[in-house]
């Protein structure tokens, strides 16, 4: 039987937007930095690359961005990961709570 906690993520997970999954993947990112699991991140940024539409104008400039904080992460400059992530997480988050706001 799942631990409750578990059912609690996997509820809110699909119950989310799809900017608040963004929010998410950040999320784990930036916890995975802390804890300095570069192959995490790492893992976390491709995905988030996989999610890309390039349709859209923005996706080429995140693909850069993506790739160069997973080479951040390969390198071990979290700091510097974080310091570039972080900022984004919250403009995601602004863009979800707008969205929800809307409605």
């Amino acid at each position: 039987m799942e631990n409750a906690q578990l059912a609690y993520q996997k509820q809110s997970v699909m119950d989310a937007s799809p900017l608040k999954l963004v929010v998410k993947m950040y999320d784990l990112a930036i916890q995975a930095s802390y804890r300095e699991d570069n192959q995490k991140v790492r893992d976390i940024l491709s995905t988030l690359i996989a999610g890309l539409d390039f349709e859209h104008k923005p996706a080429d400039q995140l693909f850069e961005l993506y790739r160069y904080c997973q080479e951040l992460a390969r390198k071990g400059k979290f700091e510097e990961f974080r310091e570039i992530l972080e900022p984004l997480r919250d403009t995601w988050e602004e863009a979800a709570n707008q969205a929800i706001a809307a409605k």
